[in-house]
């Protein structure tokens, strides 16, 4: 394992009609607040499949019901350009572990999607790849949970070293940062979080004692238990939120970051 600290990414905005193509060999990654004015309310409305539909009338609130809304929208809108094809005429299939995939069997097309909800409202991170599985997550660092009992369960023995400090508490931030590096590596495996995350480390190999900041836009070559090749990138998307993107082999792939759709 070899984790190094990659250049903070260039995020960009682009316009709704002149949304960037994807070649071989390029990942694009999106950070987007999920709102929507009430016409992108209404053709999300009009794209979304009945499988979506029954998930959009499950939720409890109204906060949540504008969130997912939100997330399909940009997820169909974005995967309709680079599949040159309609929103409305996306059809997703899902594995037996739940992650989405293009019906279209001739397709090259990889993606993903996670979302947050923190102070700011809600927060999608989304990746695209025509160079193989990819994985992200997204997490609020506003975000509290029982992480005692986690680290104990999912982390490895360097990785619960790493975020324990010498009173026996961990550290949320730096918990956050290594949470989003498992759901987005199990995610890009398509596991989701049903592997043995306290089998799989996902930092480098003699790691020091550290602040969270040090890890922001870290990268690291990791083999699974499996022996396959994967590539991990830590990502600070902005003051609230920490993510992660994982995708399959250790060459460099040509990213490319987006924060806006004017």
């Amino acid at each position: 394992m070899i984790e190094n600290l990659a250049i903070k990414p260039p995020w960009q905005s682009t316009k709704l009609d002149q949304l960037p193509e994807l070649r071989s060999g390029g990942i694009h990654v999106w950070c987007l607040p999920l709102t929507l004015n009430r016409q992108q309310e209404q053709q999300a409305r009009t794209w979304i499949s009945p499988h979506q539909r029954d998930k959009y009338n499950r939720r409890r609130t109204v906060e949540l019901k504008k969130s997912y809304l939100a997330g399909r929208y940009y997820l169909l809108l974005l995967l309709a350009h680079y599949a040159n094809s309609r929103p409305d005429q996306i059809q997703l299939s899902y594995t037996s572990r739940n992650k989405p995939y293009l019906e279209d069997a001739n397709s090259t097309l990889h993606f993903n999607f996670s979302d947050t909800i923190g102070q700011d409202g809600a927060t999608a991170l989304l990746a695209f790849s025509r160079s193989g599985e990819v994985g992200v997550d997204i997490e609020s660092l506003t975000r509290r949970s029982k992480f005692n009992a986690i680290v104990e369960k999912r982390f490895t023995k360097s990785e619960q070293n790493l975020v324990i400090d010498a009173n026996g508490n961990v550290d949320p931030a730096l918990f956050l940062h290594l949470w989003t590096r498992k759901e987005a590596s199990g995610k890009a495996t398509g596991q989701g979080i049903n592997f043995k995350m306290n089998q799989r480390q996902l930092i480098s190999n003699g790691q020091q004692p550290c602040n969270d900041s040090e890890l922001d836009y870290s990268e690291l070559d990791y083999v699974d238990e499996n022996k396959q090749p994967w590539h991990l990138t830590q990502l600070r998307l902005n003051e609230e939120h920490v993510g992660c993107m994982v995708y399959a082999g250790h060459a460099k792939a040509t990213v490319q970051y987006f924060n806006k759709i004017c």
